[in-house]
């Protein structure tokens, strides 16, 4: 298996998924070390999926598959899991998070030349601070190339039926949102870690909620 170097880890990837392998060449490292992490499906989990899934192609089932192991793994690693967009302003970065329901394409409407990372960023706590990378996971994963590691001082959830204008929101509303972006990519035995980062997370980054990204400019000025 070739070693990568994705969220300041060692990561060791076997795939046969052409996205996935087309997203991973520019995080592949040349130095030998122990792996922290080793993502792989196995043949007979492949053919698991596919009688579960009939009708989804091996490459779709196995990119998400691979995104998810990371999502579970990162834990182990002062992190936690989230799809969301990641968006850099002023040197550093604030998360965008969408409903599940896929009513809000954030990929098609963040521009590239402000994310430093699509569908899987990798989040994780340094110095009693959390950071977020770029990954290669998800479909989008391909779109991350800025090979920025950026301080998360922010989290935008995106909700039409929730949020009009811009606000700043309270532990009642952030915390159901905030465990529903994050549980859906979580194990159920790792329910009450996850519950131990949200503590750890809602004193280090503010909460926000919008309607839409209408004006990406005017909201990124006031996160």
């Amino acid at each position: 298996m070739a070693l990568y170097r994705i969220s300041d880890l060692n990561i060791e990837i076997k795939t046969d998924s052409p996205t996935l392998a087309a997203n991973l060449p520019r995080y592949e490292v040349t130095y030998k070390a122990d792996p922290n992490v080793t993502l792989e499906m196995s043949d007979d989990r492949k053919i698991e999926y596919m009688e579960e899934n009939e009708g989804v192609t091996i490459d779709v089932l196995e990119t998400m598959y691979i995104a998810t192991l990371y999502s579970w793994a990162i834990f182990d690693f002062n992190g936690f899991p989230m799809k969301a967009v990641g968006v850099e302003h002023d040197g550093v970065c604030t998360l965008f998070a969408a409903p599940y329901d896929e009513s809000i394409d954030l990929a098609e409407v963040i521009p590239e030349d402000l994310a430093i990372v699509y569908d899987f960023p990798g989040i994780r706590m340094e110095n009693d601070d959390y950071f977020v990378f770029d990954t290669p996971f998800g479909f989008n994963g391909g779109r991350s190339k800025t090979g920025k590691k950026l301080k998360l001082t922010s989290i935008v959830f995106v909700d039409r039926d929730r949020f009009d204008s811009l606000r700043k929101i309270e532990a009642k509303d952030f915390v159901p949102m905030f465990m529903r972006a994050v549980s859906l990519n979580v194990r159920q035995e790792r329910t009450k870690h996850t519950l131990f980062i949200l503590e750890r997370v809602m004193h280090r980054v503010d909460f926000y909620g919008v309607r839409d990204l209408n004006d990406l400019d005017f909201i990124l000025e006031r996160v």
